[in-house]
């Protein structure tokens, strides 16, 4: 029953493959049918090429993989140059997941096809899966060099540079799609959301506009141009873009937080206050909303109004920090809750991660920290000292950039109250940005010595020690430590590669740091100065030149790098 249904197709298939031929010619050719003698001779490897390819199809249809790949196997035997058995027998391995065996037949197709653009992507694929990234990139190269017009090309290469946060280069070839495709709205959005992972607001912006010229109904364009206008203080475009938003996605609790933030921005406390009036006659509220509304109203001069608000009990410092505003607004008695502010249940350090840094970002810095820091500075005034009040100036003033303050406040918490992980952390932050060497070591130590196995403190000091040149094989040690609590962490895996830069160990350096790149949340232009550092110190100049194109790229501001590409004349080396 096979053989007939075999033989029947490859009449009805070679019939549809003729040129001028009639099938009859067509059938004595492949199998060599002598009309001469009027019997068929021993079948040419062809034939036999293409009885393996059709049994083959006929086990794969029946469920029968191994058999499958078996006789697939045999096609490149009799025809070596047929492309779609080959790609046939590598899909089977990959569905199989046995992608050494699919390497082995990728490469020798691509040797023995060298021009098939389609080998060269499941080539890449294949690469990419075993994590061989800068093979499986230059595949990809190759299929676009021999096809330029095939997206095929382009979309494995641009999936695989998203997927190891090569964000440059994956921006890169949606450009270039974008000029094949001018008018896919899908390419210029997610062209934006790369823009948007390498901190490009404008150029997030641009392509985001021209998304919604394109498909005007792309809502999630107009939540991310919203929420980049709310981010560059253009307070006026963001309400009219998360406005427009909103009407189609009411239930979009961000989007009606940060519009609430850009209309509290402008001054608009009525309409701010709408959105979180709608929050709370739903089951949707969180300890987030109620602060934001606290807020809101203090700013509005509507102290009554967060006297009746019952927030939960989730940031009770936060929450009875506003009450004490609310209380001296209303001529009552505030600072008894100012005074038993530290005796009040609750973890600073939790609290002030989850509420505080959202509100400032929310209602702007200039707004938002410069009033908090307004009632702190008085209330501590008030009661002498506090560690409530402390650490959310010092808090504060962080946000703000204004690390000298903030150590200031830090310094005197410690003083009053006493070590404590809180405030070595802080200072040794504080110190790191105003490049105080020896005080940032100093709180770093003194952090490791109650809890001697921070991961974050240990790479932290590690670091500090690859920075400096300095106890190079206590920073080995350390960052060794943190990487047994978490091998995948890209901080960890980028300082411990710049410890082994500074040991002169390129091979190792290169190595840690590639591998921190593809473990991080987004691309990293310190992490690509690094590279390039480590690719000069092997003495690939080349290599070099393209990682500190990209540092520049992500960050034009970066120190160094603008000096590294000119000293080392990177026009010499194509982009």
């Amino acid at each position: 029953m096979h053989m007939i249904g075999s033989l029947f197709l490859t009449v009805i298939l070679f019939s549809g493959l003729s040129g001028c031929a009639s099938t009859g010619e067509q059938l004595a050719e492949f199998f060599n049918y002598s009309p001469q003698w009027g019997k068929i001779e021993r079948p040419s490897p062809e034939a036999r090429a293409f009885s393996h390819y059709i049994s083959s199809i006929v086990y794969e249809q029946e469920g029968d993989y191994d058999r499958a790949i078996a006789e697939m196997e045999q096609v490149p035997k009799y025809d070596p140059k047929a492309v779609t058995p080959t790609l046939r027998i590598i899909r089977g391995y990959l569905r199989q997941q046995d992608f050494q065996n699919a390497l082995v037949m990728a490469e020798r197709s691509v040797e023995q096809a060298p021009d098939r653009a389609n080998l060269w992507v499941v080539l890449g694929e294949i690469y990419h899966q075993l994590e061989r990234y800068d093979e499986a990139v230059d595949a990809f190269k190759t299929a676009i060099e021999l096809s330029p017009d095939n997206v095929l090309g382009y979309g494995a290469l641009v999936e695989l540079q998203e997927s190891i946060n090569d964000l440059v280069a994956a921006i890169d070839i949606y450009e270039r799609l974008i000029a094949m495709n001018p008018d896919s709205a899908g390419l210029y959005y997610q062209l934006a959301i790369n823009y948007i992972r390498i901190d490009d607001g404008e150029a997030a912006k641009e392509a985001l506009h021209q998304a919604l010229v394109l498909n005007p109904h792309l809502s999630r364009a107009r939540f991310l141009l919203g929420t980049l206008y709310l981010e560059s203080d253009d307070n006026l475009q963001s309400v009219a873009q998360l406005e427009h938003y909103a009407r189609s996605r009411p239930d979009d609790l961000q989007a009606l937080e940060n519009l609430a933030g850009a209309l509290t921005r402008i001054g608009d406390y009525d309409r701010a206050l709408t959105q979180y009036e709608r929050l709370f006659v739903s089951e949707n509220a969180e300890m987030n909303h109620f602060l934001h509304a606290m807020y809101i109203h203090l700013r509005a001069e509507q102290p009554n109004e967060v006297l009746e608000i019952h927030a939960p009990t989730s940031a009770p410092l936060l929450t009875n920090f506003f009450r004490a505003i609310a209380l001296e607004k209303t001529e009552q008695d505030y600072l008894g809750i100012i005074e038993v502010l530290d005796e009040i249940d609750g973890n600073i350090d939790d609290e002030f991660n989850a509420y505080l840094n959202r509100l400032l970002y929310l209602f702007h810095y200039d707004q938002a920290g410069q009033w908090l820091l307004e009632h702190a500075e008085r209330y501590l005034e008030a009661v002498g000292e506090s560690d409530v009040l402390l650490t959310l100036m010092g808090r504060t003033y962080m946000a703000g950039g204004d690390f000298e303050a903030a150590a200031n406040s830090f310094e005197a918490a410690l003083e009053n109250f006493g070590s404590d992980l809180r405030y070595h952390y802080y200072l040794a932050i504080c110190y790191e940005e105003m490049d105080d060497f020896d005080q940032t070591e100093k709180h770093l130590k003194a952090y490791l010595k109650q809890d001697p196995e921070d991961p974050d403190i240990l790479n932290f000091l590690g670091y500090l020690y690859a920075e400096h040149d300095v106890h190079l094989e206590e920073a080995e040690e350390m960052l060794e430590r943190a990487l047994k609590q978490d091998p995948n962490n890209g901080f960890y895996l980028d300082s411990l590669g710049w410890i082994y830069y500074r040991m002169g160990d390129a091979e190792r350096a290169i190595d840690l740091i590639q591998r921190a790149i593809y473990n991080m949340d987004s691309d990293d232009a310190i992490l690509r100065d690094h590279l390039g550092d480590a690719y000069l110190l092997q003495g690939n100049v080349e290599r070099a030149i393209a990682e500190w194109r990209r540092a520049h790229r992500l960050d034009p501001t970066l120190e160094g790098v603008q000096e590294k590409l000119d000293e080392h004349k990177p026009d010499a080396v194509p982009e």
